[in-house]
């Protein structure tokens, strides 16, 4: 773009010029009105334009102002500016004083980011900001450029950091380039190929502590960065601000970023989401650790079933929040209707596939070594709910990103609680029923009609009848090496689902009394037991689901391919 016939001038000689272009945009009062200003402005703008000096904001206004021309006046298409802050300098926080020339000129070439809809851009802060202080600050920031604009907003990220990640990325990371064509309502993806891409990376706010980059080597070094924000974001980005809809309600646009404060404050996400969360827990490992020493079971179950959990990810679209010790919690959240993958398998489904097949991995690897005989096994609570928290928990040295809410403790819980306990759960359940029983089955002998009972009474039978079961199939399951226990919410799904596939239940007259739903699957038949459970901290008693895995089922039943 260099023009060796034009006189080279520095880019504090076209502050009039950019000026005189901020005041037209201001007074613009329809969006479409927009374009021809930016091209009555730029299309004869000077090219051989350099920096005022080597500091940060002169070099980044010098390619600002260069990546406009490459659009206004070299019709170069699908040009973009990739913004990721962790730490913004005090003097773009201060809005009472006015700023540098420097500092004005760079607010003035973003916003044109802003006004035009050729040029995209997306605006990424990591949270929580690191400075606890400065959040009021930053929320004005926020306001003056998205939500208080008189422009449409461009994209905005609120973007959860672990401490151990923020610590690798400097203050500041700006990419120069072009995008890839397409219709993206929530990210850019960067064309890796454009020659005249640039990069800066800023440090710190000492005066020199930045480096600047560009063609291939920009280009290789914000794939790294950009491929691995990319890959989280779907977790990780805990608030999105699109485009300002001109119908937007003025008071619901205003109450939209107050909600910003906890979000930059503590990283906690400023909406519930609904989805699944599952925690998958070995059983009896303490057991076989004893028996068969560390190295054994470290090499030959643990670290290898470990490894290949990465199939939730990488097949099954789930996200592995965290190990703890033998436990593997697992999250799996509805995809939203504004991104790529709405139309992906469920959240519900995918959570239950990746269990099974985790509980199937864990028994290949026991039969591969041998250990057939031992009490290992697989014992996983599945939750759905929609009052799930994205949060980034912790301090600035240990910062920690996962999901909050009732959901996710009942999951915990459901995996947790032993038979025994379940059944302790049960009998205080059927309390009422235990305590009247012994008096009315001495009526039973006497009123031949069983009909001829009044309601009550009928249903004191029926409800002690069923405690009955229910203490007999938790004696079955607590045999059982391999089981998933579910929320209601979560089995209701996967009950709808097996009806909608042509999998009824066999069993809906006797379901209730017996205590289990029955499927026939392929080969095999597929017991959902329930029972009753109070978690501590719920207020009240909620029915859950259990399904043991027998070693058949682990063997040869394949669930994905027949549902």
């Amino acid at each position: 773009m260099d023009s060796s016939s034009e006189k080279r001038l520095t880019l504090s000689s076209q502050n009039e010029m950019i000026g005189r272009c901020m005041a037209r945009l201001r007074a613009v009062e329809r969006p479409e009105e927009v374009e021809p200003v930016l091209y009555d402005v730029f299309k004869n703008a000077p090219v051989a334009i350099w920096p005022d000096s080597d500091a940060y904001e002169d070099m980044l206004n010098a390619d600002l102002y260069r990546h406009i021309l490459r659009h206004y006046r070299f019709k170069k298409e699908n040009l973009c500016l990739w913004r990721f802050i962790k730490n913004l300098p005090p003097e773009q926080l201060d809005d009472t004083a006015p700023p540098r020339p420097a500092l004005q000129m760079l607010d003035d070439l973003i916003r044109i980011y802003f006004y035009s809809d050729p040029l995209d851009d997306l605006s990424c802060i990591f949270i929580p900001i690191s400075d606890i202080s400065k959040t009021h600050k930053y929320l004005r920031w926020i306001k003056r450029y998205f939500y208080n604009a008189d422009y449409p907003t461009s994209l905005l990220w609120l973007y959860a950091l672990d401490s151990s990640l923020s610590s690798l990325f400097p203050d500041e990371i700006l990419f120069l380039g072009q995008r890839k064509a397409g219709p993206f309502s929530n990210i850019m993806f960067p064309d890796y190929s454009d020659e005249d891409a640039v990069l800066f990376k800023r440090y710190s706010d000492e005066t020199g502590h930045y480096v600047r980059m560009d063609g291939k080597a920009a280009a290789d070094e914000f794939r790294h960065i950009f491929t691995f924000l990319q890959q989280e974001s779907k977790d990780r980005c805990l608030s999105r601000s699109g485009r300002r809809d001109a119908d937007t309600d003025p008071a619901a646009y205003d109450r939209e970023w107050e909600k910003f404060e906890d979000v930059l404050k503590f990283g906690v996400s400023d909406r519930n989401e609904s989805g699944c969360v599952s925690f998958s827990d070995m059983r009896a490992s303490t057991q076989f650790l004893n028996t068969h020493g560390r190295s054994i079971y470290l090499n030959k179950i643990q670290q290898p079933f470990f490894e290949k959990t990465k199939l939730i990810s990488k097949r099954y679209h789930g996200r592995i929040d965290k190990f703890m010790g033998d436990n593997v919690m697992c999250v799996f959240l509805n995809t939203r209707n504004d991104e790529p993958d709405a139309q992906q398998r469920p959240a519900f489904l995918n959570n239950f596939f990746a269990v099974f097949d985790l509980c199937r991995i864990l028994y290949n690897l026991i039969v591969a070594e041998g250990f057939e005989d031992s009490s290992l096994g697989l014992r996983s609570g599945l939750t759905y709910g929609d009052q799930i928290l994205r949060s980034n928990l912790g301090n600035e040295f240990m910062r920690d990103f996962t999901v909050t809410g009732e959901t996710v403790n009942l999951a915990a819980r459901l995996e947790h609680i032993s038979i025994h306990e379940l059944k302790l759960h049960n009998q205080m359940y059927f309390q009422d029923a235990i305590e009247r029983f012994p008096k009315i089955s001495q009526l039973i002998p006497i009123i031949e009609d069983f009909r001829n009972l009044n309601t009550e009474t009928q249903e004191v039978i029926h409800q002690f009848t069923l405690y009955q079961n229910i203490g007999s199939n938790l004696e079955k399951l607590d045999r059982s090496r391999f089981d998933i226990r579910f929320n209601q919410s979560f089995y209701q799904k996967i009950r709808a689902h097996f009806l909608n596939a042509g999998y009824p239940v066999l069993n809906p007259e006797t379901a209730e009394i017996h205590g289990y739903d029955e499927y026939r699957i392929g080969e095999f038949r597929l017991k959902f037991y329930f029972a009753y459970y109070n978690p501590k901290g719920f207020s009240r008693f909620e029915r859950i689901r259990i399904l043991p895995l027998e070693p058949d089922v682990l063997k040869h039943l394949d669930l994905q391919a027949i549902l």
